[in-house]
């Protein structure tokens, strides 16, 4: 298995509840949900955030199906859950536990990061660069963002190419960038940003995008509605921190993994040409094929051939050879 479908295979795992053991000490993840809903509630009546008509609540019935129920309508059954998850993890949409595309409102001279897609790393990294500009010259027409805010590419191939960050040491804690690019914004003590991390990289996401795509080819995007409403699976807190913490010690790994394959594809590339120059340098070494005593010596060979180069030439023939002395060494005479 290639280092990057190992990766891959590793961070499915871990969201579906299957790389680090289960805590039966830990609180379920339905508290931490409660306590999002919560938060949520606070900050539509402080006017920070509008409520949204599209806001649900999935649950496990005593059947041990898994409903949705939006506002005060009748559940509805969810018959298209991705896989199974721990008894203690909950399912729930991203809109219903993080903001997505969250605006700021800033002071016109305040100094903010600006990155653009180039300056997002792709792959399974987490790394970024940004210059400082006014936020007057950005506000407009640019995606907003600030520190422990979850990016990632909604355009092909950036999207596939798990273009993605947790956005931190931004200059004064805020920023803006190129408007291809998603946002996501965790309430306070709930998901980690580096948990909603690993979660927009892994193959089921990168998966689920594709099959949303929208536009023409060469343009697709994953639209912010289909980000809103894609299934997430949410681990408890304490949970979401040996997650995080056992990737990072996979980490390492599969960098001296993916460094061996490298090493290994180098070789077998040049194996063909380095065998076949190994060949042919046994063969006129006389190594190639065993020594048979019955064959007549090379040296009766080069007789016959002074001796047909002699009638050929006549006064002409120079004689010239290589021969073996008494002392074992080669002289030319």
């Amino acid at each position: 298995m290639k280092a990057e479908e190992l990766r891959k295979s590793i961070l499915q795992l871990a969201i579906q509840g299957k790389l680090v053991p289960q805590d039966p000490n830990d609180e379920p993840a339905s508290v931490l949900l409660e306590r999002i809903r919560a938060e949520k509630q606070r900050l539509i009546k402080e006017g920070k955030i509008k409520k949204d008509k599209g806001d649900s609540i999935i649950f496990k019935g005593d059947d041990n199906c898994y409903y949705e129920q939006i506002g005060k309508n009748e559940p509805i059954l969810i018959e298209d859950l991705p896989f199974d998850i721990p008894n203690s993890w909950a399912w729930e949409r991203i809109n219903n536990v993080v903001m997505v595309n969250p605006r700021n409102s800033l002071n016109d001279e305040l100094e903010v990061s600006f990155i653009e897609m180039k300056s997002l790393r792709e792959g399974f990294n987490n790394d970024f660069v940004f210059e400082n500009k006014k936020w007057k010259t950005v506000k407009k027409g640019f995606t907003h963002f600030q520190n422990n805010d979850v990016c990632f590419a909604k355009i092909t191939p950036c999207f596939q190419n798990r273009k993605s960050a947790v956005l931190t040491n931004l200059t004064n804690g805020y920023g803006a960038g190129t408007t291809e690019l998603h946002i996501l914004r965790t309430f306070s003590n709930t998901i980690l940003p580096e948990y909603l991390l690993w979660f927009v990289k892994s193959p089921y996401f990168i998966e689920t995008g594709k099959l949303n795509f929208s536009g023409t080819a060469g343009q697709q995007r994953f639209g912010t509605d289909a980000v809103k409403n894609v299934f997430i699976p949410i681990p408890s807190l304490s949970e979401q921190l040996r997650i995080v913490a056992e990737l990072g010690k996979y980490e390492p790994l599969l960098l001296e993994y993916n460094k061996l394959e490298r090493e290994k594809s180098k070789l077998d590339s040049e194996i063909y040409d380095k065998l076949k120059k190994s060949i042919l340098q046994y063969a006129i070494q006389g190594k190639l094929v065993p020594q048979d005593p019955n064959d007549e010596p090379a040296s009766v060979l080069l007789e016959r051939i002074r001796a047909e180069k002699k009638a050929q030439l006549g006064k002409k023939y120079v004689e010239s050879y290589i021969y073996k002395g008494d002392d074992n060494c080669y002289y030319e005479k």
